[in-house]
């Protein structure tokens, strides 16, 4: 989407910050607006605070004054309307973005926005790149404008704090750890290390990845953990939808070949395994090394 100066964009916000994300980053609008419930005010903050910080204005009332029943259509239509008069913003320089809240949240709006005649988009984020489709009014109705591929607007620091709100990180300890960890620094677009999610206790994981706007986590085990199902454990307590969600793809990467029990276990939770057996002789070879690439590449859509 151009960006034009001036542009507001009204975004409903549900659980999963990234589709959100992604729009905003995308379409830069001078202003966002971001329209939540009760159960989403704390989303909403985290995303006021990362597009702060990468220079895109949030209006200061959305979560206090665009804070709207879930359910409640007119309650929804009504607030936005009393936002739009209360800025008295110019109904061709609004845009909606449908992609979050619930399907109350996204029938309000689509309402406003074809009683505005107003453009509205939707991004589709569940494959391993992430489109926007773009809508407008015509006498026959709304009709699809474009369907754009989103470039790569999203890097690790933005994911983790929308997720999360703040997180550290550190150098690897383990050699297998900083074996694998230096093939994919060499190989991906972005690699964090060691990085501890602010609010998960002492939960630590090992690589964050990036390929594009797609983010994977991966646990590295090595020796006695490399049997056990502490990884599988570990991944899913840091991929739950209320930490880094449904769109962070997951690894477990091990120095040997994994017991067939936890392998199924593993595969029952989307985790990908990538076993890499000629570590134990204290280096990849050239098949693992290709293997573990190919792998992580792919599975984010590399």
């Amino acid at each position: 989407m151009d960006a034009v100066l001036g542009t507001i964009m009204i975004s409903l916000v549900g659980e999963q910050p990234i589709p959100n994300l992604l729009a905003v980053l995308y379409a830069q609008p001078q202003h966002a607006v971001l329209v939540c419930t009760e159960r989403t005010k704390a989303v909403s903050e985290r995303l006021r605070s990362v597009l702060k910080e990468r220079g895109i204005s949030v209006e200061d009332e959305p979560v206090d004054v665009v804070d709207v029943d879930p359910y409640d259509m007119a309650d929804i239509e009504s607030k936005l309307k009393t936002v739009i008069r209360k800025k008295n913003w110019p109904p061709d320089k609004i845009v909606f973005n449908l992609t979050g809240g619930t399907k109350p949240m996204a029938f309000a709006a689509y309402r406003l926005a074809e009683q505005l005649s107003g453009p509205f988009l939707y991004v589709q984020s569940e494959g391993k790149s992430s489109r926007v489709y773009r809508y407008r009014f015509s006498e026959r109705g709304p009709e699809l404008e474009k369907a754009d591929e989103v470039p790569p607007v999203l890097d690790i620091d933005l994911y983790l704090k929308a997720y999360l709100g703040g997180y550290t990180e550190d150098e690897l300890r383990e050699e297998f750890e900083k074996m694998v960890g230096a093939v994919l620094q060499q190989e991906l677009e972005e690699v964090k290390t060691s990085v501890r999610p602010a609010g998960l206790g002492a939960l630590e994981i090992d690589l964050v990845l990036r390929c594009g706007n797609r983010v994977g986590i991966a646990e590295v085990k090595t020796g006695g953990k490399a049997k056990k199902k502490e990884g599988i454990e570990q991944i899913i307590t840091a991929a739950e939808q209320r930490f880094l969600g449904t769109y962070t793809k997951k690894f477990l990467i091990l120095d040997r070949e994994y017991e067939p029990n936890n392998l199924k276990l593993a595969k029952a939770h989307g985790i990908t395994v990538i076993e890499l057996s000629s570590a134990q002789n204290g280096e990849l070879s050239k098949e693992d090394t290709e293997k573990l690439i190919q792998t992580v590449k792919t599975e984010l859509g590399g």
